[in-house]
């Protein structure tokens, strides 16, 4: 499926919706997260649907500014209209396909049941939302070192895979 297909089915849709290379989606919807899910919440639910819309959203605003709006877009098309002299098309691209990897990582944390509530917090917050280790000191009421310690130790989980 095009990324403008993409965008039009998430925005529409009340869940959250997995687009897959072969043209297929998913979509989940709180009920079915939740029966399969127990041990999560709406707000858990809320939180993954606020990710996905912000990256569907985020993908359709790169792809009408630089002009890639083609329905079944691959990396190698899209990357063979950049121009090569421009690295910030690039970056972008480069970034938006780490946060997509984070994201899924993230997901295979969050789901892993190895958090705390506010471990999840910070984690979506430093490593999603890109927010400072001040930023989350100040949002959580805590020290800076405390704050630094926390997404560190979410951090060595993450890469070490072991909570996953």
């Amino acid at each position: 499926m095009g990324r403008v297909n993409e965008w039009a089915v998430n925005r529409e849709s009340d869940g959250i919706v997995y687009c897959f290379a072969d043209g297929t989606t998913q979509v989940v919807r709180l009920e079915d997260y939740l029966r399969e899910n127990p041990e999560y919440t709406a707000e858990d639910f809320r939180q993954i649907k606020e990710l996905s819309d912000g990256m569907f959203f985020e993908q359709h605003q790169t792809d009408y500014r630089y002009g890639y709006m083609k329905t079944d877009a691959d990396f190698d098309d899209v990357a063979a209209a950049l121009p090569a002299s421009d690295p910030e098309p690039c970056t972008a691209l480069l970034q938006w396909e780490q946060r997509r990897l984070a994201v899924r990582a993230a997901l295979l944390l969050l789901h892993s049941g190895g958090l705390t509530p506010a471990q999840k917090e910070r984690f979506i917050d430093y490593f999603l939302r890109g927010k400072s280790i001040a930023e989350i000191a100040r949002k959580h009421h805590i020290h800076r070192q405390s704050a630094w310690e926390s997404v560190h130790r979410l951090g060595e989980l993450l890469s070490s895979g072991t909570a996953i």
